[in-house]
């Protein structure tokens, strides 16, 4: 395939270059980790000034109508500063399961307050282990008298839900001894029968797990067709582990290249490391696992960017990046010596970003059972 960017995706990514190395030091990232909320306001106000948050959607919805390749582009620049923000989990997550589910009065009201960041939404589809549950969800919503529901379960690792206006979740509609299948629901992130506690995570990034006991709902809060809310995720779902490959390639790009650095400028017994053969071949080791990374997720991206069936193809992806990042880093790890391994240096918050990644949407084992089952294995 030919993945020559046109003029236009350029200046988009050289635009996004400039603004997360300005805006996204290592010591910036350090600070969201401390700090409440876990992202800046200001940094994120710029983000939909630039047009990133409202990208893919339609200009009647507040968006510019892009292609999706340039949002995964998009993606591989923010992966490369490991970029916080709730940009992933609202104006990509949440707005494409409201752009897909929503009639037009959601969409008129929603997607553009997305685009201008005026509101954040995230997602919360992991049960109570840690896994996707949307097909089968343990989160039940309770039918009563009038067209209300009453919400009951727990849903972990919803990111940003201290700062979100609304959660998005998938429950199973029961009516008595009887289910109605899984069903998409808006949900307030405040209020009562709702509780959001804060998660201690690896990458420090913002995690919640979220309560809801006796939530009470309207019919007025469900998103799309009662029983149908897996079919929509289940649509959306390879755009969104095809952006997190291209997040995977920009962190593991980044990786490369501080590793590359180091070996060249540290010196042991009089010469620099990158003399020695063997710190050669584990310096090309992860090159080949960063262009084999990018090539099979530009692939990926350039399947889900024209529409075709390309299940098989983002698993394949994810399972690869996931595997590539993860070996990557423990590579650049054993190359920086005991220096990589301190809170000081740069390279732990890519070990841990690539960790999150791999976990995120089902780890490579997960995607190769995937690929397996689409050859009919």
């Amino acid at each position: 395939m030919d993945f020559t960017l046109s003029q236009e995706t350029k200046m988009l990514k050289s635009s996004a270059e400039k603004f997360c190395k300005e805006k996204s030091p290592s010591s910036f990232v350090r600070e969201m980790v401390k700090d409440g909320k876990g992202f800046s306001p200001a940094h994120y106000k710029e983000m939909a000034e630039l047009g990133w948050l409202g990208l893919i959607y339609d200009e009647k919805y507040g968006g510019s109508g892009g292609d999706f390749f340039d949002l995964f582009m998009l993606f591989e620049e923010i992966g490369k500063v490991v970029l916080p923000s709730p940009f992933f989990c609202s104006a990509v997550f949440a707005g494409l399961l409201i752009n897909e589910a929503g009639d037009e009065k959601v969409k008129q009201e929603t997607l553009p307050a997305l685009a201008e960041g005026k509101r954040i939404l995230t997602v919360g589809l992991q049960d109570e282990k840690g896994g996707y549950d949307y097909l089968n969800p343990s989160l039940e919503a309770q039918e009563a008298e009038g067209g209300s529901y009453r919400i009951k379960g727990t849903r972990l690792l919803v990111p940003y839900a201290h700062v979100a206006d609304e959660i998005l979740v998938c429950a199973k509609v029961m009516k008595g001894s009887g289910s109605s299948g899984p069903t998409l629901f808006r949900t307030q992130s405040k209020g009562p029968g709702v509780t959001v506690t804060p998660l201690n995570v690896l990458s420090g990034e913002k995690y919640f797990a979220v309560v809801y006991s006796d939530y009470a709902a309207t019919s007025k809060e469900i998103l799309g067709v009662r029983g149908k809310g897996a079919e929509v995720v289940e649509k959306i779902m390879p755009k969104l582990v095809a952006l997190k490959c291209g997040e995977m390639v920009g962190g593991l790009s980044k990786v490369v290249d501080m590793t590359v650095d180091y070996v060249k400028q540290r010196v042991q017994f009089g010469k620099p490391l990158g003399v020695l053969q063997v710190v050669q071949h584990y310096c090309a080791d992860m090159t080949t696992y960063l262009d084999t990374a990018r090539m099979i997720s530009y692939q990926a991206a350039s399947f889900v960017s024209a529409g075709l069936p390309c299940a098989k193809e983002v698993a394949m992806a994810k399972a690869w990046c996931s595997d590539a990042y993860k070996k990557s880093t423990q590579i650049a790890h054993q190359l920086h010596g005991g220096i990589g391994f301190t809170e000081e240096h740069d390279l732990h918050l890519y070990y841990k970003h690539a960790k999150t990644a791999e976990l995120e949407f089902g780890d490579s084992w997960v995607q190769r059972q995937k690929v397996a089952d689409a050859l009919g294995l």
